[in-house]
């Protein structure tokens, strides 16, 4: 029997299992197998993915951070969660209040402020490809936008949020062939003023809405911007009550390769406990 240390993490409703492997013990083939058990919701510690610490091989970065959603596939990014390690990490002394750390999609940076606050500095987005049709089963037709963020996110307005089924639409669409073979997350976006938004996220690897999701909003806002709907920085309003705030700057809308720049995400994380995990080898 073996005993792994971990941490449980929490961001506007995401929550987290973290675990600190600088020092390499936990294999990386172990990953998958580990962030299906822990993840388990009822029956183990129960979370939306698995954050693990390991050394990076960067000169400029203090760690490299890893992650695996629920069912145990790996994802290239997820903004609370970079939010969450990146404030562990703080806490466990291996960076000061602005980290840069490495990730699958890139060298990110993170600045711990006050009051559980940590603001990320996320990558330009990539993959813009804005009014696709998607048909339905039904026959429905529904508009859409699609971003990159960090991970593949399809993004739908809609008049009234709380009306939608975001489970039966959002698995829908999430494997819809048009975005076969890697699939989407689908974000339902409601905007309230120039400056508000609310957001409920069908997320990809955890395969049902989650309470939040920072790569999600962080997709809304920038499409509702392209829009028109909004403007930076913007407030957004998750499943779990919390408000996330995204800013970024506007380039030029000659600019087709990357209309925005400088995006950031900002919001509260809350340790909220530790613990011991054992398995067997």
């Amino acid at each position: 029997m073996k005993k792994i240390k971990f941490a449980k993490f929490v961001a506007s409703g995401n929550d987290f299992i973290i675990i600190n492997n600088f020092d390499k013990k936990i294999q990386l083939k172990k990953y998958p197998e580990l962030a299906k058990r822990m993840c388990k919701q009822k029956f183990a510690v129960g979370a939306d993915g698995l954050l693990i610490i390991e050394p990076s091989t960067k000169d400029n970065c203090e760690f490299k951070m890893v992650y695996y959603n629920s069912d145990g596939s790996f994802a290239s990014m997820c903004g609370n969660g970079a939010r969450c390690i990146a404030y562990y990490a703080y806490e466990l002394e291996l960076c000061e209040e602005i980290v840069n750390f490495e990730t699958a999609v890139g060298v990110v940076s993170c600045e711990i402020k006050r009051n559980n606050i940590v603001k990320l500095k996320l990558n330009d987005p990539t993959q813009y490809k804005l009014d696709i049709v998607i048909k339905l089963e039904n026959e429905k037709e529904i508009n859409a936008d699609f971003i990159n963020t960090g991970v593949p996110h399809t993004v739908i307005f809609v008049d009234e949020i709380e009306k939608i089924d975001v489970d039966k639409i959002g698995r829908e669409i999430r494997y819809h062939k048009i975005f076969s073979p890697e699939g989407t997350n689908v974000d339902f976006v409601e905007v309230k003023d120039k400056h508000m938004i609310v957001v409920r996220t069908y997320e990809r690897g955890v395969e049902a809405e989650t309470l939040s999701c920072g790569t999600g909003v962080t997709a809304a806002a920038i499409i509702a911007s392209l829009k028109n709907y909004v403007e930076p920085p913007v407030k957004c309003i998750t499943k779990s009550g919390e408000i996330l705030k995204i800013g970024f700057k506007k380039n030029s809308p000659q600019d087709l390769i990357s209309p925005v720049s400088n995006v950031y995400l900002e919001g509260k994380v809350y340790h909220v406990f530790d613990g011991e995990f054992f398995i067997t080898d």
